[in-house]
Formats: C-alpha cells, sequence, structure tokens
C-alpha cells in the first residue's frame, strides 16, 4: 500500500484510529524531502498492514504542522492512541526509519 496524502481533517480521524499513523512532514520544494519520498513509499508498503503510513504537506497544512511542533523537514512521527509517540528528522536511510519504526512501536 502507497503512502496516502492527508490534510488535517483526515488527519484528525485518522490519528485515534486502532492502527498507528507514521506521517511525514514535508514540502515540495524540499530537495532531501523528495529524496527520501521513494524510500517512505517502500516503508509504506512493508508496514502498511500493521500501520496507516501518510503524508502531510506542510505548504497545504502549516497550521497542524506548527500545531505538531515540526521546525525542521522532513520530520516523521508515530501516533498511537492519539499521541505523539516519537519523532525523527531528516532520517539518513531505510535502516534509521526501520530502527525509529520499530523503537517507537515498543513504547
Amino acid at each position: 500500500m502507497a503512502a496516502i496524502n492527508i490534510n488535517k481533517e483526515q488527519f484528525r480521524q485518522r490519528v485515534s484510529g486502532d492502527k498507528p499513523l507514521l506521517v511525514d512532514y514535508w514540502a515540495p520544494w524540499c530537495g532531501y524531502c523528495r529524496r527520501i519520498g521513494p524510500v517512505y513509499e517502500k516503508i509504506a508498503e512493508e508496514y502498511g498492514d500493521r500501520m496507516e503510513v501518510a503524508k502531510i504537506n506542510i505548504d497545504e497544512e502549516g497550521q497542524l504542522a506548527e500545531a505538531e511542533r515540526v521546525d525542521v523537514i522532513p520530520t516523521l512521527i508515530l501516533y498511537k492512541n492519539g499521541k505523539a509517540v516519537d519523532s525523527v528528522v531528516n532520517p539518513g536511510s531505510k535502516a534509521a526509519i526501520d530502527q525509529f519504526i520499530q523503537e517507537a512501536l515498543a513504547k
């Protein structure tokens, strides 16, 4: 399953869902965001049965990014039971994202 682009309303619906929610806060002008995009899609394919994998464009949802204290992009935040469990900024590789997910899910 591919990562889905969501807006503020969709975020509010999904963040309290049964599955954990992994969100990539990004922007089209961010070169590093575009570079990790294909890696994030692989994460969505691998983890799609265990969690929802989404993307939020901070240019379109600036208030949400501000409310979630996203200052630097790309920032990945894992939510469980409606709350942010952990975050990682500028993950260096797929392995780093995998490790982040495993550690955050264990919390």
